[in-house]
């Protein structure tokens, strides 16, 4: 019986050894992606501020719109920064370690792949989330109207935010690992983001300017987010007059579901991709 005790108090500490490790290596990539945008003013400069440039440009060129209209305008441009940080900057990132040949040395380190994905992806949604705010930002100096529909607004809205970087951070890494470098990586991220932007009608904000059939915007993966946090943020009474539908806003719990599954996807995903394609081991951990 003290055998038994004595092997479970060792595993327990084996056990809390390998989470604090873990946690150390994720963080560790946190901080490290964090300091390269840092270090570098010009790519945080353009990560912060050209979501919220471009709603500037949006607003001053377009027709003068409502107080309600150009905040729904600019969260459809704040998801599209937002985006374009998960699938540049972090795509970006995984590139240049690709071609400078760093996993060839992460390889022979004791670096659990999960613990590096995690720290990419936390590093992820502090420049995604300070695009957005800055956008957010941009769209109160200009006078746009933002209002809660309720207290369950907001974990509604920090959910939705966090689940679809996590989706497009994950988008990044075939691109990136197919790509092979740096340039073309970039180019092709930022294809897909602008691209997903506009053929969506500015990520689902404007469902007249999209070619694509109007349930559909309920249901992709940068269209769902934006009207979800549209519903939750913008104080509309007629969402067919402000032109946001139809379809009709994505309200019910079957969409946060949805959500959280392509959450859940991505993450499973992006560790297998991890594994397989960057540390050349087994699709599971």
């Amino acid at each position: 019986m003290a055998i038994d005790t004595r092997e479970m108090r060792g595993t327990e500490r084996r056990s809390t050894g390998g989470r604090r490790v873990w946690l150390e290596q994720a963080g560790a990539f946190a901080r490290r992606s964090l300091r390269e945008v840092r270090n570098s003013w010009l790519m945080l400069t353009w990560v912060i501020a050209f979501p919220a440039i471009m709603y500037l440009l949006q607003t001053t060129q377009g027709t003068n719109g409502s107080a309600v209209s150009d905040a729904t305008v600019s969260i459809g441009i704040g998801i599209l920064g937002s985006m374009f940080v998960c699938l540049f900057v972090f795509g970006n990132q995984l590139a240049t370690d690709l071609e400078d040949r760093r996993y060839v040395a992460y390889r022979s380190m004791p670096i659990a792949p999960s613990a590096e994905l995690a720290g990419r992806m936390a590093a992820g949604l502090v420049l995604a989330g300070g695009a957005f705010a800055a956008t957010i930002a941009a769209g109160l100096a200009t006078g746009a109207s933002y209002g809660l529909r309720g207290p369950e607004s907001v974990p509604i809205a920090l959910a939705a935010g966090a689940l679809t970087c996590l989706f497009w951070m994950v988008v990044a890494i075939p691109f990136v690992v197919v790509a092979g470098n740096e340039r073309v990586a970039s180019m092709t991220t930022t294809l897909v983001a602008v691209g997903g932007f506009v053929l969506t009608g500015l990520n689902g904000t404007v469902p007249a300017q999209s070619p694509i059939d109007g349930p559909v915007l309920n249901v992709l993966p940068n269209t769902l987010p934006t009207r979800l946090l549209v519903s939750h943020l913008v104080p509309a009474e007629n969402w067919t007059e402000l032109g946001v539908a139809p379809p009709a806003m994505p309200t019910g719990p079957a969409f946060l579901a949805l959500l959280a599954a392509y959450a859940v996807l991505a993450i499973v995903a992006g560790t297998m991709l991890v594994n397989r394609t960057l540390y050349d081991q087994g699709w599971l951990p």
